[in-house]
């Protein structure tokens, strides 16, 4: 069977390439180590050397090369004959119609094909040295879960860059970049297009892509990634031009936004500054309204503005800025009602001081109100650091389960193998699987990625409200696809499970860790001994 496959012709739709596309390769046979994924477009000067360079640097290492080509010169001939005589190399060309995003959908598209342990995603014009990918999977070996070739530390180069233009816009980028979001701290060059990350961080991530800063957005959505930056000497492009536009850096502006509206829990600081200066205008409103325009008493001018702003900063706050921590919502609203109710004791403190220097009202509440906000920031942020640890001992596979249950408001929760099997039921009882549940349950153990079903009460439009209804939940316990081990929870009330509920029990397997191998006891339960490892 050829590996070269060309993508569009004869498709009865077009997909939607702004997500990340679902696997379509089988499993490859033997184990691949490395999958090193390219995109090209009319790169067909490079492609010779490129791959001679990457097979005599990774001939210790058993790889796979896949290209993802949108090129329209002699490019996609020249890999079909390639591919075709080297069963390591795999090509995707992606027809003229299919090209949508450009760069950003081509390297999605191959993260999703890639069949490696680790991927790496490179370069087609020779900037990216080949050779350095070894050093890349040295640090991945050392416990990196994303290693990034940077040109920005030390012993790094960025001479290949071009002008002293293309150096600058590509630092101000960087800078913004690392200026919102915190998880782009992480490396030193958060934009590179030269990185490595294990596959197994990449299951259930769904990409949307804008531009092609696709390490930035990994970076965004992988907070709790072990990140490690090696050095890389940036070369000149070999032959053809380089495809960089002034439209790309309006590209580039959306990506960013689209991280920040999107992704929950990104550029938090930034989020809670500007419901700040929201609050704050808000309260100087009220406070001029009522002090100055209605003549009321300093101290019931400032009261309202104060009741007004809290109720607004509270209400943007737990839908914007922790939009992510919604799982424990009433939990966070004690604590961000606490730390709220503080700050304003000192605004009203400051404030009453401020009044007896006789100054305008209007400045009496700003100085209150600046001196609060800067005590209510570091409280109410405070609160999203303070992340429960996991158990410190291995923890039984039934507490487990129970946790689980416990944080989706589940009835029941079953742990399954890998052949649709109920090895483990807590709480204690009978439990027949249906043709339904090892459907779903095959579904998310290929995919790597939770499933949650609900019943719909009735097939009528005016449905009655107070039925129960069935809904279930499907949990992969590992990463890899297949997965060995499968959480599934149940619910039967007239309440079925929300996304929310779906989100805490990722939430907790992700705090408690990922689950080793069981051994089933004579009965079909799982035996004691079997753990989950804590998390990192």
């Amino acid at each position: 069977m050829n590996d070269s496959v060309t993508t569009g012709q004869g498709s009865p739709a077009k997909p939607r390439l702004q997500t990340m596309p679902r696997r379509r390769s089988a499993p490859s046979p033997t184990p691949i180590e490395l999958s090193v994924v390219i995109p090209t477009r009319d790169e067909a000067g490079n492609v010779p050397l490129l791959l001679q360079r990457l097979r005599s640097s990774l001939a210790e290492v058993s790889f796979e090369i896949l290209f993802v080509d949108d090129s329209d010169d002699a490019t996609p001939q020249l890999l079909r004959d390639i591919a075709s005589k080297d069963s390591r190399v795999r090509v995707l060309h992606r027809a003229a119609d299919l090209r949508a995003g450009g760069l950003s959908t081509a390297v999605v598209l191959g993260l999703a094909e890639a069949r490696g342990r680790v991927v790496c995603v490179m370069d087609g014009d020779l900037q990216h040295p080949p050779e350095a990918i070894l050093e890349l999977l040295a640090a991945e070996r050392g416990g990196a879960d994303i290693v990034v070739a940077s040109r920005y530390l030390s012993g790094g180069s960025r001479a290949g860059l071009g002008g002293g233009f293309r150096r600058l816009v590509s630092r101000g980028a960087t800078f913004l970049a690392r200026a919102i979001f915190t998880e782009a701290r992480a490396s030193t060059d958060p934009l590179a297009g030269f990185f490595l990350c294990r596959s197994a961080l990449l299951s259930g991530l769904e990409f949307r892509p804008v531009g092609f800063k696709i390490l930035l957005e990994l970076l965004v959505c992988s907070e709790s990634a072990t990140v490690v930056d090696v050095p890389l000497s940036f070369q000149v492009r070999g032959a053809g031009k380089s495809k960089a536009t002034p439209a790309q850096g309006w590209l580039y502006l959306r990506h960013l936004w689209s991280l920040v509206r999107d992704v929950p829990g990104s550029a938090r600081r930034w989020k809670f500054a500007a419901v700040g200066v929201s609050g704050l205008l808000l309260l100087l409103g009220v406070l001029e309204l009522g002090g100055a325009v209605l003549g009321w008493p300093a101290l019931a001018a400032w009261g309202l503005a104060f009741a007004i702003s809290l109720a607004w900063n509270f209400t943007l706050n737990l839908r914007l800025t922790f939009a992510d921590a919604r799982r424990e919502r009433y939990p966070l609203m004690r604590r961000y009602i606490g730390s709220s109710l503080t700050a304003g004791g000192v605004q009203l403190v400051v404030f009453l001081g401020l009044v007896g220097l006789n100054l305008p009202l209007l400045v009496d509440g700003l100085g209150a109100a600046i001196v609060a906000m800067g005590v209510n920031a570091t409280l109410s942020l405070q609160m999203v650091r303070r992340r429960r640890r996991p158990p410190p001992q291995p923890l039984g596979l039934e507490p487990l389960l129970v946790r689980l249950s416990r944080a989706s408001r589940a009835d029941l929760a079953v742990l399954v193998n890998d052949e649709q099997e109920a090895v483990l039921v807590s709480p204690e009882g009978d439990y027949r699987m249906t043709p339904l549940v090892r459907d779903l349950c095959r579904r998310a153990a290929s995919t790597g990625v939770p499933v949650l079903w609900t019943e719909p009460p009735s097939s009528r439009p005016q449905a009655r409200s107070n039925v129960e209804l069935t809904s279930v939940i499907v949990l992969p316990m590992t990463p890899q696809r297949p997965a060995p081990l499968s959480a599934v929870l149940h619910r039967h009330s007239r309440t079925a499970f929300s996304p929310q509920d779906l989100e805490a029990a990722m939430r907790q397997l992700q705090r408690l860790g990922r689950v080793g191998e069981i051994k089933s006891s004579p009965r079909g339960r799982a035996r004691s001994e079997a753990v989950a490892n804590p998390a990192r």
